[in-house]
């Protein structure tokens, strides 16, 4: 089918959500959710609710079925029990529908023959009408632009990252933490049991949609693997594709087949045919939402000999160790610069001056900026790495924040001030509030341009994957 056809998915005109309650909580998972969303996201279009009993919600008629709606309706999400799919899909026909959104379980996953026949009734009467299914047994679509969404908390500004999952809890996930660190969304799409929409449309319509320039892919199963390589290669030619492929061992295959219905596939064919079409393989959502992060932030690789920066020695010690065994470069400081350094600390106490470095006590009074400028201006270094090993500095609570957010308006000013990137880490986290200045410190440093990752391993591994891409995109230009 022609991807063209997927406009009515991601750009209605018009929705109705069929399954409100005016009797249960507006936020309760299902009808009342994903019209909150779409309200709490700017969906511009018309927003219609639907349930029999009628009455009025948000400020809006509660019409009692589809066919009661005055105006026409593009895109229907259904949060109604299965039993009641082949009525709504037929309801839809008449309506002149043109995409349908099954939210509800009970199809093909289960196995069940009864729960596979429902599947292919419903599907059989959309073809029949040319009305697109995205699911069943799945979230649907959130796509900021257009003021659509699955969550309320989801951010209402767009961006470049697509992503096609299979999976409505990873699609969840993936939305909130890349967002906590800075990436932003063309789309995301769970897409469930696939019975209709599955990933190689999404593919190919990722492959030519403007507003997405990086794809991000959740794989649990293929409905047709030689569609899915082809649509597959031709998006990599272009963009960034970052494949998340599970149910690669007999129990994630077992767990996929009942999530949705989905053949897994096997392990070695997978890593062969990225490794063809020069796509990224990520092996756990961490990689994936990292490697999100590192094409966000880096157009191209800052190189690899990185500068650390830390706080405790054997933190140092251990960052140092993490980064070199992913593949990082670590120059050692020339002897004029470890001088320099000790000039600004006035005391070698405590501290290593080398590379990695550790001010331990002394980078409260001194802080990061002057040592960053060192670093930027070395030319043995591409980029540096700021570790803020939270948990580590026995430090009164009210002096706690004010000392780290000292060090996070250095490393900010120094993105700035210095042509050399600087990536951030935040770990070694104890305390409850050092969860509440983790998220305040990483919205500054991703508003500031700044790539946050979550340990020395994750930072290392991502920048070294962009660099072996971009290796790799040099080699096959024609």
């Amino acid at each position: 089918m022609s991807t063209s056809n997927l406009d009515a998915v991601f750009n209605p005109r018009s929705i109705a959500i069929v399954g409100v309650s005016t009797k249960a909580p507006l936020d309760q998972l299902g009808g009342n959710s994903y019209l909150d969303a779409m309200i709490r996201c700017g969906y511009k279009g018309e927003l219609y609710p639907v349930n029999p009993r009628g009455g009025e919600m948000r400020g809006l008629p509660v019409y009692p079925g589809v066919e009661d709606i005055p105006g026409p309706v593009d895109y229907v999400v259904s949060a109604i029990p299965a039993a009641g799919a082949v009525q709504l899909t037929q309801d839809c026909a008449a309506k002149g529908v043109k995409a349908v959104h099954f939210f509800t379980s009970g199809f093909s996953e289960t196995g069940q023959d009864e729960g596979i026949r429902l599947e292919k009734d419903v599907l059989a009467i959309a073809r029949q009408h040319g009305i697109r299914i995205i699911g069943p047994n799945c979230m649907g679509v959130y796509a900021p632009g257009s003021g659509m969404s699955f969550l309320s908390d989801l951010s209402s500004d767009s961006g470049p990252v697509g992503v096609i999952c299979q999976s409505g809890g990873n699609a969840i996930y993936v939305a909130r933490e890349a967002a906590c660190r800075g990436v932003r969304f063309s789309k995301v799409v769970s897409y469930g049991n696939a019975s209709d929409v599955n990933e190689s449309d999404l593919m190919e319509h990722m492959a030519d949609d403007p507003e997405t320039g990086i794809i991000l892919a959740y794989i649990e199963g293929v409905k047709d693997g030689l569609r899915f390589r082809q649509a597959l290669e031709r998006a990599a030619r272009h963009k960034p594709v970052v494949v998340l492929k599970v149910g690669v061992t007999e129990s994630g295959a077992r767990a996929a087949a009942s999530h949705t219905g989905a053949l897994a596939g096997k392990d070695m064919l997978w890593d062969a045919l990225l490794q063809q079409v020069n796509a990224v393989r990520a092996h756990t959502i961490e990689e994936w939402i990292d490697m999100a992060v590192t094409f966000t932030f880096f157009s191209s690789p800052p190189g690899r000999r990185v500068a650390i920066l830390g706080l405790g020695g054997g933190a140092t010690v251990l960052a140092g160790d993490e980064a070199a065994k992913e593949g990082l470069e670590i120059p050692g400081i020339p002897e004029e610069m470890r001088r320099q350094t000790a000039r600004l600390l006035g005391s070698e106490a405590g501290t290593i001056i080398n590379n990695p470095m550790d001010l331990s006590a002394e980078a409260w009074r001194v802080g990061y900026y002057p040592v960053l400028k060192e670093f930027s201006e070395y030319e043995d270094i591409d980029f540096s790495l700021v570790h803020l090993s939270v948990g580590l500095i026995a430090r009164p609570p009210e002096l706690h924040s004010k000392i780290w957010n000292k060090l996070i308006v250095d490393v900010v000013r120094a993105h700035a001030d210095f042509r050399k990137p600087v990536v951030v880490v935040t770990q070694m986290l104890t305390f409850p509030e050092h969860y509440e200045w983790m998220i305040q410190a990483r919205e500054k440093c991703y508003t500031a341009g700044i790539a946050v990752y979550n340990s020395i391993r994750h930072a290392a591994r991502s920048i070294i994957r962009l660099q072996r891409y971009s290796e790799r995109k040099r080699v096959s230009a024609p």
